[in-house]
Formats: structure tokens, sequence, C-alpha cells
């Protein structure tokens, strides 16, 4: 977005709405057709009875972006939080998310707020202008204060006009320029700790998600997908599926067998009836194990080089990089050397996938959960063949993605569509596709199985001359939908954590070896940092015991930045760093990173019950990410990434053998239990830099900080997960 060309036009006869594009802002009255006045991209409207509504075009699925992009509607319109609707905005690029190459109307990478800032604000203060322009006119005296509430504009606090008096003055008006943004110093709401708009809703049951949609004469279907990767239907006897009372039909799609009955346990039970001959060869030979052993094949061999850029505010300059070994061979320094492997995990989201295709009015309804807006609905438009000015896709509320709601390949959408178009042709019905837990874990998408080798040049002095990594895995991103490709023809989330590597050390080489096969990969919650941060923070422990120095000393050594290092102390402050093992037998781990411009570190407590059984009492984040919208939102997000990412360190892990996985709920496929969670607290850095994001960012430096403690109490070091595979619990 352009926000230096903006044009607001009000022009409702019904209502104020305001909305920011990067060349104009329309208005439209109230109960309009939201699809088609969203096309000019529309983020705020007031109603005739002095309603604001709020239109989000975000994906909402845990990290209260609602709120959050409320929150700045209200700072800079004076209006209480709780009197704002929230409404789900359709498709459209006036929401694309600047921070992706092309702008495409997608949620991740914790930027809804950082892109989001300016414009909601903005829209919210020239609404406040206008409001204030317009009292001053009705009172014929200066109005320096405006409270919308109630339906009335409250004045300097004593003299109230109902909006509907304020209407015409204001939807006659011109827009202010320039809009005036509040200075920080005057914010009451922004910065301060807000209850979420949908709280009440999810404790009282009423949030409605996909899973939630009921739409009259809708008939459900179900997939039976291949049972390994690469298999091929051979031969389908559908016979006892038919004949079950409720089972409307079988339907061979691209993707299985789809049965479509009256509701989901009729599918469910057709699906199971089925007599499906699988050609399985494709996958015979596809194991993590055959996969491991072909990595470390390659890992020592040279990758394709990936070019460094120095980190913002490091004053250092590039120089041609020797590699440890040979810097070592030239300093004296000592040559340390790693290998580290992250397996396959599942994203497993509570929500089990879910998509309901209807017709309406000459329109497609498509409802579904999902943060990648832009690539569905192309999709749909595709797999249907028809007109996009037809489709409407209704975002819900999802119950978790982690990545899993966001596929370029819009995969359980598009067999919704092509589902639909068979039996909408047959018999014009409604369709909701709903996917099982085992059907999303053993065929969804998962993230990469990775393997690195790091090494690095110690000198004498304790510091590391030289840092070399080779990552060995399959690209999260291989695509066309998004351009993460850099020149180097390298996926630039292979390289997350790494290729800005947060430590202060001129000589560097990075290769990569991208490898493919059947297994399908996509992004999980923080991409690559979700396990390169765990390959340099393990790595930069065993470097500091290596040297003979204080891990958290150690690092610090190597740091410049500035916002890094105050973290860092700040968590080794709250959490009382012992040094990492303290004579009571409790050890501390530490770890540090960057996500896109949010700092992270973390302080795990681990105590040691048995040989083999530790306890983790305490998780502490120190979290810089700039300005704070909403800081318990911020809390929230630190605590649910630190649960998730204990499931993935403790148990977390997709295994193939002959092309299957082998875990496929719950049961097998381990999340952290109750029992399990360790006190976790986080610690806020004021700051007035420009917000960041929250959403992702509590994930990566988990995992580091509790090995490391592990590793204190044990005397070695643990470089694969998860933990449990070395025989290793957590009580």
């Amino acid at each position: 977005m352009n926000q230096s060309r903006r044009d607001f036009l009000a022009t409702a006869k019904n209502g104020l709405v305001l909305g920011i594009m990067g060349e104009s802002i329309t208005s439209f009255a109230a109960g309009f057709d939201q699809d088609q006045a969203f096309s000019q991209s529309d983020f705020l409207s007031i109603l005739p009875n002095g309603a604001v509504r709020v239109f989000v075009g975000q994906g909402e699925m845990g990290q209260d972006i609602f709120s959050g992009l409320a929150i700045l509607i209200a700072e800079e319109l004076n209006t209480p939080l709780e009197e704002i609707e929230v409404v789900a905005a359709p498709v459209s690029a006036a929401f694309g998310n600047s921070f992706f190459p092309g702008s495409p109307q997608m949620t991740a990478a914790s930027s809804s707020i950082k892109v989001f800032y300016i414009p909601y604000r903005t829209a919210g203060a020239t609404a406040r202008q206008m409001l204030r322009a317009a009292a001053t006119d009705l009172l014929n005296k200066e109005v320096e204060n405006i409270v919308l509430t109630g339906g009335e504009l409250i004045c300097d606090g004593r003299e109230r006009i109902p909006f509907s008096r304020a209407l015409p003055l204001v939807t006659n008006m011109p827009a202010p320029d320039p809009v005036e943004l509040k200075d920080p110093s005057e914010f009451k709401i922004i910065g301060t700790s807000q209850r979420g708009i949908d709280v009440t809703d999810k404790v009282n049951g009423t949030h409605g998600y996909g899973m939630d949609v009921k739409v009259p004469g809708a008939l459900t279907a179900v997939v039976a997908h291949p049972p390994s990767f690469g298999a091929q239907i051979q031969h389908i006897d559908s016979s006892a599926a038919l004949a079950i009372p409720g089972v409307r039909e079988v339907v061979v799609i691209p993707t299985g067998v789809a049965v479509i009955g009256e509701n989901y346990w009729v599918a469910d039970s057709g699906k199971k009836a089925l007599v499906i001959d699988w050609d399985e060869s494709a996958g015979q030979d596809l194991s993590t194990a055959n996969i491991e052993e072909h990595y470390r094949e390659l890992a020592v061999k040279p990758g394709q080089a990936f070019t460094f850029n120095p980190i913002p505010g490091m004053d250092y300059q590039l120089k041609p990089s020797l590699g440890p070994s040979k810097y070592a061979q030239e300093n004296g320094a000592v040559v340390i050397e790693s290998e580290f492997v992250a397996p396959y995990l599942a994203h497993a989201p509570m929500e089990p996938l879910n998509c309901t295709i209807v017709e309406h009015d000459g329109l497609i309804h498509v409802h579904t959960g999902t943060h990648y807006q832009f690539a569905d609905k192309a999709a749909i438009v595709k797999t249907l063949q028809v007109e996009a000015s037809s489709v409407r896709l209704h975002t819900l509320p999802m119950g978790g993605s982690f990545g899993r709601r966001a596929c370029p390949k819009s995969d359980w959408i598009v067999e919704a569509a092509q589902i639909f178009k068979h039996a909408h042709t047959a018999r014009k019905s409604p369709i909701k596709l709903v996917w099982s837990r085992e059907d999303d874990i053993t065929g969804g998408w998962y993230r990469p199985f990775v393997l690195s080798k790091v090494s690095a040049a110690l000198k004498e002095d304790g510091t590391i001359g030289s840092w070399a990594q080779r990552i060995v895995g399959q690209p999260a991103i291989d695509h066309d939908t998004l351009s993460f490709i850099g020149p180097e023809k390298i996926d630039l989330t292979t390289v997350d954590a790494v290729g800005n590597l947060i430590y202060d050390i001129q000589d560097k080489v990075i290769d990569v070896h991208h490898t493919a096969n059947l297994v399908p990969v996509q992004w999980m919650r923080s991409v690559g940092h979700s396990h390169n941060v765990f390959f340099v923070e393990t790595f930069m422990s065993e470097l500091a015991d290596r040297s003979g120095t204080d891990q958290l000393a150690f690092r610090l050594g190597h740091i410049k930045e500035d916002r890094v290092k105050r973290v860092l102390e700040l968590a080794a402050e709250k959490g009382r760093w012992n040094g990492g093992l303290g004579n009571d037998g409790i050890a501390h781990g530490i770890s540090v990173h960057e996500f896109y411009g949010t700092y992270v570190a973390n302080l795990a407590e681990v105590i040691q019950v048995s040989e083999n059984q530790f306890k983790i009492s305490k998780i502490v984040y120190a979290v810089d990410l700039g300005t704070v919208v909403n800081p318990d939102a911020v809390r929230a997000q630190m605590e649910s990434g630190a649960v998730l990412a204990l499931s993935s360190t403790l148990y977390g892990e997709i295994e193939i053998e002959e092309g299957t996985p082998r875990q496929s709920n719950f049961d097998t496929y381990r999340p952290l239990r109750f029992h399990q969670c360790p006190h976790i607290e986080t610690h806020i850095v004021s700051s007035s830099s420009p917000p960041t994001g929250a959403g992702e960012t509590g994930v990566p430096s988990v995992a580091p900080a509790v090995c490391n403690a592990i590793a204190k109490l044990r005397g070695k070091y643990l470089r694969a997960l998860p933990i449990a595979k070395h025989g290793i619990e957590i009580v």
C-alpha cells in the first residue's frame, strides 16, 4: 500500500464507511453488498445508529488479530472496544498483505499488526476528525474531544449529539488532509491489556467455526485418500458403501474416492465400507530412515551457496569467507562440528479441515476457515471453471492452523469444489466436506525433515572466528503462488535464522541441498525458524562449553544488536540465570532469536527427577516486538507458542515406513499433557519502535532452551528431536 497517496470519500446515504488502499478510499451505505463494496477496500463503517463496524481481511485462528485491529480503530476513533463489531471481510486486493511479494490476502509471518497498524489507525483518525468537524458545526463552537459511544457523540465530556444528527454533515464532508494520527503519549487503549472481543463466544460455545456451518439440504462428503504417498487406484468396489442407508453417491476425484451421504457418520461408514485396490509401489522404499541416510550422504558434499547480507545495524563489512577449516589453519583456531536432525511434523489443528459450498442467488458461496484467501479463491474459480465475480469466499474463524490452513495448493478446498461440481451437476446439492484427524495427519502436509551440519572455528580467546552451516531438506516453499526464491535459487525460508544470523561472526559460509520426494511439505508455524533456531542455539551452547565460557556471557559477547542483548539479559534476569547448572541440581538453558523484527529470548528451568526423568519447571520469555497493541494478547501468544514448541520438542515426529506415516491421531502423535506444562511467564520490553508481531515468535527458541538445560544435567547434548527418542521422559 502506498500510504502517501490517499483520497478519502464519504458519500453514503445511510452510514459512513472509510477504507484505505493504494490509490483511493471509497465509501458505501450501511447494509451494502459487502463483497462489491470491499472491492474498493473498506476498513471501517459507522452505521446510522452510531454502531461501529470494523472489517478485517486477516484470518482469525486464535492470535486475536480481530481484537488487535479493532483496538487501533477504537483508539483513534475514541470508541470503547466493547462497542465495536468486527466482521470478516471478503476476498479483495484491498486487504493484501504487503509483507509478501505481490501483496496476496493472507495471514502469516506475524505480519498483520505490522502491515495494518497505520492503515487502520488512519481510518479511525479520519472518522474522528470528520465527526469533530460535524460536531463543531452543530454546536457552533470548537470541539476538541469527541467520544463515540451508544450512538452518540459526546463532545468535550458534556454535550451529546445523536449520531443521526451528525451523519448528514459527515457524509457530505470532504475528508481531512492531512490525517492527524494520535501521538503515542495520547494512547488510552493501545498498549493496555484488553479482553479479546470473541472470548465470551468461545466460552459459551457460540463462536462459529467451519464445522458449525449448517446449510439446509446439504450433503456431507468424506474422502478415502491414498494409504501411502504416491499410491494409485487400481480398482474400486463401492457396492457395500452404496448399500448403506443415507449414502447417496461414490465419486472418484483426483485425490481419492469421495463418499457423499446425508451426514458425516453415514458418509464415513460408507468410506469404511469401500473396497479399494491400491498400487502402492511408488512409495515402497520411502521411509524416514532412508531419507536420513540420503541426507547424510548429501551433507558431506557442497551444496548451493547462499550469499550473506549483514543484519541492519551491524557495522561489519563482508569479506570472502574462508570457512572454519581454512580459517583455523590460518589463525590457529580449533574446529568444532555437530550434526542436527529435525523430523517431519504434522500441523494437527484441533478443528479438522472442512469446507461448505452452496449456490444461492446465482452466486457460489464457500464457507471455510482459511488464512490464504488469495490462493483459495483462485483455486475455487479454476476448479469450478467459473468467473471470479460469481464466487464468494467467506472466511470463518479457525480452530487452529499452525500454517495448515494456508496450504498453497488449497487441497481440502479444491476437494470440496470438485465434489460440489459433481453433486451440483447431478442434484444441485450443497456440499460439506469434512476431513477426519486421521485424514490430515496421515495425508496432509508436513514441516520438512531437515538435517544440518554446523561447524565453527573457535579462537584462542574463546570467540568464534568462522561459522559454516549446511542445510539438507525439502524446501517449504517450492511453488509459484509465493515467490520466496532467492537469487541463488534457494527457498529463503530454508535459511531462516541462519541467513541472517544474529551473532556478529564476519566469516560465514552457508549452503543448501534442496531435496525432493513424495512427502508433501509446506510451512509450519515459524517456518524455517522452528528448527534452525534449535540447531543454532544448541550449537552456541556447545561452543560456549568448549570455550569454558558461561553460555549467557558467550552469547552476549557475539551480539552487537542492542535489542537482541536486551531480551537476552532480561530473560536471564527474570529467570535468575544460574550459569546453567546450580548446586541444587536445577539446570537452566538459554536461547535467543529474531523473527522478522521481533526479538525473543527464553530461559528454561529443568529439574532432574531420575536418570532419564526430568521436569520442566519454568519457561521465561523476554520479548521485544516494538509498540505493543495488546500486552495480554502477546502473553497469550507466547504461552501458546511454548505449549506447541514443547509438544514438538518432547514427542513431535511423523515417521514414514514404506511410504506410510506411522502416526495418525493424538494417541501416537502426542501433544503436551497438562501435568507436564511448566509455569510460563512473559516479560515485554517497553519500546517505541514500530510494531512487529507475536503469533509465530514464541515457538523457535523454546526447544534449544529446554534441551540446553537437559544437556547440563546429562552431560550430553541432544542434537535430534524429539527428545523422547533418546529415552528421556518429561514428568
